[in-house]
């Protein structure tokens, strides 16, 4: 009984003496627990960024679409306003577009589509970075997310691709004295491309509109195929007759004329008539569309073969006329675009569909540029906008765009054209492929969806 009364009496001191062991053992648990803690915390917000970025780029993938760009800076801002705290960087941005051909979900789809697949990751900082105590995610935790929008081509749409025939085009796409294909073979593959593309969207279209194309190509002036023999138009008006090439004597001597030389619409001596020029774009009587008599000294066999080929959906017959045009060195082988718009614009106002679509392909500047930034500040651009904007097909308004794509080296897209079409409205690309995925962007709806 005493032994046991001394164990009751001893108890109340052991207990007091493991109270201190207690005290110690929480304060070794605090950091584990802290860590749980900011584990946890930083865990769920990179839980909740991971949804969060998953509809950022959900919608920079629209806006990309939307505007028919692989451009970096348009997903980063989209992403950023979800993320203003967050490290983006370009590198961790990546956007891909695949045209129809080249998607196997597509070739399996009823309608056809153009397809964006965007993807991105972020360095989010971390509220609670840790340290050699506490355990977490560092000074940041990355998240990664993508989306893939498609434009679908829903609506017919006519096609005008003017095209530069000029002599620069009959070099290498590295230049002159270059190496590579032939620009205007190249040129020559991209219109059967676009034309087998639309083929292939004709096929899928129950209604009675089809999408159609047409080719307007150039140099100083354009052509057309009267059946055996070409006439040639500029579509300017020179001191109240036709712009047109003939030769001038600046030399002479007792034997004759020692110098003869070439005088061009634009040149010096045949200034161009701009507002006369402009006013009567779509006047098809004017004398400025009547055809010009080319000089008895132009050597006809050294002339560049292309005409216009009016709007069909007759692709094949395209493709067939298109792989005879050919460029030759010759008087008459510079670059007039205006020449080749304006004709363009008059196709155009004769379609049938209301979404029309003018596009130029060209690889340098023009020959005359004063003349074609005369023709810009005389409303040239503006005035096709607003002319072909004002038409309707059976009660639906026309919705007309024009665009201008660079072809071969970037650095030579006509500078004007940013004047004529607008900053948003010219494109440059490297190589074909890009060209056409360009042209098929362009065709497609302007709208982007996500994909299912």
């Amino acid at each position: 009984m005493r032994s046991q009364k001394g164990f009751a009496h001893s108890a109340p001191g052991y207990y007091r003496q493991q109270q201190g062991h207690a005290a110690i053992l929480f304060a070794l648990f605090i950091p584990i627990l802290f860590g749980i803690f900011t584990l946890g915390t930083d865990g769920a917000r990179a839980v909740q960024d991971k949804a969060r970025l998953a509809e950022a780029v959900e919608v920079a993938s629209l806006a990309v679409a939307g505007a028919g760009s692989d451009d970096k800076t348009l997903a980063k801002a989209y992403i950023q306003d979800y993320f203003p705290y967050a490290e983006v960087n370009d590198s961790d941005i990546t956007i891909s577009k695949i045209n129809c051909e080249n998607n196997a979900s597509c070739q399996d789809s009823e309608q056809r589509f153009f397809e964006y697949q965007v993807s991105a990751k972020i360095h989010q900082p971390t509220w609670f970075p840790g340290n050699e105590t506490i355990v977490g995610f560092g000074e940041n935790y990355d998240v990664a997310s993508g989306a893939v929008s498609r434009k679908y081509h829903a609506e017919t749409v006519d096609v005008v691709l003017v095209a530069d025939f000029s002599g620069s085009m009959a070099w290498p796409w590295s230049g002159k004295y270059g190496t590579g294909e032939i620009r205007y073979v190249v040129m020559q593959d991209i219109i059967r491309t676009i034309s087998d593309e639309l083929e292939s969207f004709n096929d899928n279209i129950k209604k009675a509109k089809k999408n159609k194309l047409a080719v307007v190509g150039f140099d100083y002036f354009t052509a057309r195929d009267t059946g055996g023999s070409l006439d040639y138009f500029s579509h300017l008006i020179c001191s109240g007759s036709p712009c047109r090439i003939y030769t001038q004597c600046r030399r002479w001597s007792r034997w004759g004329c020692r110098n003869w030389a070439w005088v061009r619409p634009g040149d010096e001596n045949q200034p161009v008539d701009s507002i006369e020029s402009v006013n009567n774009i779509f006047n098809y009587n004017h004398a400025a569309h009547h055809p010009i008599d080319m000089p008895n000294r132009l050597n006809r066999w050294s002339v560049s073969t292309f005409y216009d080929i009016e709007l069909t959906s007759d692709f094949d017959d395209i493709n067939s006329k298109v792989s005879q045009f050919s460029i030759r060195q010759s008087a008459i082988s510079g670059t007039a675009s205006y020449s080749g718009i304006i004709r363009g614009a008059q196709i155009a106002a004769q379609g049938d569909n209301p979404r029309r679509l003018i596009i130029l392909l060209s690889d340098g500047k023009d020959t005359y540029s004063d003349t074609t930034d005369k023709l810009i500040e005389a409303g040239m651009c503006s005035k096709i906008s607003a002319h072909l904007n004002s038409l309707n097909v059976d009660g639906e308004p026309v919705k007309a765009r024009m665009t201008a794509v660079g072809f071969a080296e970037s650095e030579t897209i006509p500078p004007q054209m940013e004047s004529c079409v607008g900053t948003d409205n010219v494109f440059s690309a490297q190589d074909k492929d890009a060209i056409v995925n360009k042209i098929l962007e362009l065709i497609t709806e302007e709208i982007g969806h996500l994909a299912p």
